[in-house]
């Protein structure tokens, strides 16, 4: 009887155990909230208070994005230790870090972690401002870096004068049914038709839109949209929330929690577990990249065929009984951002396809001279994932700039009192192997006034002007659920990236045994250099057709015939004729 009692405790511990491995594999909720939106208690006014709160400067307040070093005792890097001996690595250092400093532990990012051999982690106190915790910070020999909780923006473009493509032929080769089609002046530009006779996609090359979100039940997407594994398993788009707790007039950031998107959505009893895109941007980017193609529906996207995953990012202040009193779409956190990028990594390590990443949005900084780029926390996530083998499409951005010499105050229409001398864009500025920087091109091939530009930096330009794609049915707008169009004309670099993105993944559907350093060097080498190239762009602008083309094998050369009454090939080989009459010669000479 106690042997069998010793054996089912055993027995009981090792589930535990393989719950606890299966739950930190794939990241999991940290702290359980409700996440029911209490209609009553919204309105206009309430809905400000976490604008102010998100939008008091550059970064949260009082939150720190923190690289670390590993014990140096450690010979094995993390990605050579099992999972359970990394993630108690990772865990203490982070809790060493996080105590040295008298804050909270926010979160750890396992994956970046173990693909970089660096402790990546994000802590918080609302004790302390963001520069006294960077303070104590240099105070620890372990920290490497350690920097704020920056800020990122959307990067779409105000309305601009520019519906030039409306009434254009498209191209007859492989054209879809959709009836929008017509409308899509940006698939002809980059001679998408052209690479459809040789694919129109695949379902196994899963593409993800790191972004405001995906309306999931969309007529035009639940088609193409895949499914996570692991923890996130049964949904194919999750919302990161950053959480702010309402206390007296102020909010207090709090951390960040995932969660699942499924179900109906009902806007008239609001869950935002069901709600897919709060905004509209990142349903808008996810149509250029795989709106389901030849259903007779809306749009097409650059792929018929794809499975598309979307990552949200979404900002929440809480009322003391922990509902959704106030909704913030406006930005990004870098600790979403890499809580995003985290993900990323564990699903493509657990066995998706990913084969490349959109990022639509962007933010300005002051380059860490303090420290090395190489440990900045943001840089060292970006690279985990190019490491990984995962392409990266990132917006320029919009701000009228040139990435070499940004400008100070009035350099920017739209935002005059901007001074961006100094300073960085990012992500578009980092030098990653599997990284490309888009900019945007008009329906005439001209450069964007809007869009940034660098030779240096800007790899490639694709159209970013009244592109025509998908919106969510339901947006956050002025404190209440608004119903939207369908489909509609969004402008900027945002719109270009994910032309780039679709091509790539198009690419990887006709050549799924091509890198993505060769898929990378497809786009750019075969872009049409006659446009968008002179100061603008390295490259130019995207041709997806001449890349298609470019990525298929040399033909077999077809063997001569060995047989045959005539010609230098008939009777007697050419060679041996000439050896027969050289000896003919001599013979007579003799």
């Amino acid at each position: 009887m106690n042997r069998m009692n010793k054996q089912m405790k055993r027995l009981v511990l090792s589930l535990f155990l393989l719950v606890i491995l299966c739950v930190s594999a794939f990241g999991q909720e940290r702290t359980k909230y409700d996440f029911k939106l209490n209609l009553d208690k919204i309105s206009s006014g309430d809905n400000t208070a976490v604008n102010q709160a998100f939008s008091k400067g550059r970064y949260i307040e009082g939150s720190v994005l923190v690289v670390a070093k590993k014990p140096q005792q450690d010979r094995l890097t993390l990605s050579k230790m099992s999972h359970t001996q990394a993630l108690d690595k990772i865990n203490n250092v982070s809790a060493g870090v996080a105590r040295s400093a008298n804050a909270v532990l926010a979160a750890t990012y396992d994956a970046v972690s173990i693909n970089s051999d660096k402790v990546v982690m994000m802590i918080y106190s609302n004790e302390k401002t963001t520069e006294e915790l960077i303070k104590e910070l240099k105070k620890d020999s372990n920290v490497l870096s350690a920097v704020p909780n920056y800020i990122h923006y959307i990067s779409t473009a105000k309305n601009v004068e520019n519906e030039k493509a409306s009434g254009q032929n498209m191209s007859a080769a492989a054209s879809p049914n959709d009836p929008m089609y017509n409308e899509m002046w940006g698939l002809s530009a980059i001679n998408a038709p052209s690479a459809w006779d040789k694919t129109t996609g695949k379902e196994d090359v899963y593409v993800v839109v790191l972004d405001t979100g995906i309306d999931h039940e969309h007529e035009d997407l639940a088609g193409n949209l895949g499914t996570f594994n692991g923890n996130y398993a049964g949904c194919g788009v999750l919302q990161i929330y950053d959480i702010y707790k309402k206390s007296g007039d102020t909010e207090e950031f709090i951390g960040t929690n995932t969660k699942k998107i499924s179900g109906q959505f009902d806007p008239d009893d609001v869950r935002l577990d069901s709600w897919g895109d709060l905004d509209s941007h990142g349903t808008h980017v996810a149509g250029t990249i795989g709106a389901v193609g030849n259903n007779s529906l809306g749009v097409t996207g650059v792929n018929w065929k794809v499975r598309l995953l979307g990552i949200g990012m979404t900002n929440v202040t809480l009322d003391n009984n922990n509902e959704v009193q106030c909704i913030d779409t406006d930005g990004f956190s870098t600790g979403q951002i890499i809580e995003g990028l985290n993900i990323i990594l564990q699903q493509k390590k657990a066995g998706l396809n990913i084969r490349a990443v959109n990022m639509s949005w962007g933010g300005w900084y002051t380059p860490p001279y303090q420290y090395e780029l190489e440990d900045d926390p943001y840089y060292v996530a970006f690279k985990a994932v190019s490491d990984a083998g995962v392409i990266l499409a990132a917006a320029a951005g919009n701000e009228f700039q040139n990435l070499d010499a940004p400008g100070g105050p009035g350099s920017d229409p739209y935002n005059p009192k901007e001074d961006y001398r100094w300073k960085i864009c990012v992500p578009a500025c980092f030098k990653l192997a599997n990284l490309i920087t888009v900019g945007a091109v008009s329906a005439d091939k001209s450069w964007c006034d809007f869009s940034n530009y660098s030779p240096n930096y800007v790899d490639i330009a694709a159209p970013g002007a009244a592109i025509m794609s998908t919106l969510p049915r339901y947006v956050w707008l002025n404190g209440k659920v608004t119903s939207e169009d369908l489909y509609g004309k969004y402008n900027g670099t945002s719109m270009a990236a994910p032309h780039v993105t679709g091509a790539v993944a198009l690419l990887c559907a006709a050549y799924p045994d091509k890198t993505a350093g060769e898929i990378k060097e497809l786009l750019l080498n075969n872009a049409d250099k006659n446009f968008a190239k002179e100061g603008k762009s390295a490259y130019g602008m995207l041709d997806l057709g001449a890349a298609m083309k470019a990525g298929a094998p040399a033909p077999t050369p077809t063997p001569k015939p060995s047989g045959g009454s005539s010609g230098c090939n008939g009777g007697i080989p050419f060679v041996a004729l000439l050896s027969v009459m050289a000896v003919a010669f001599f013979k007579k000479k003799r």
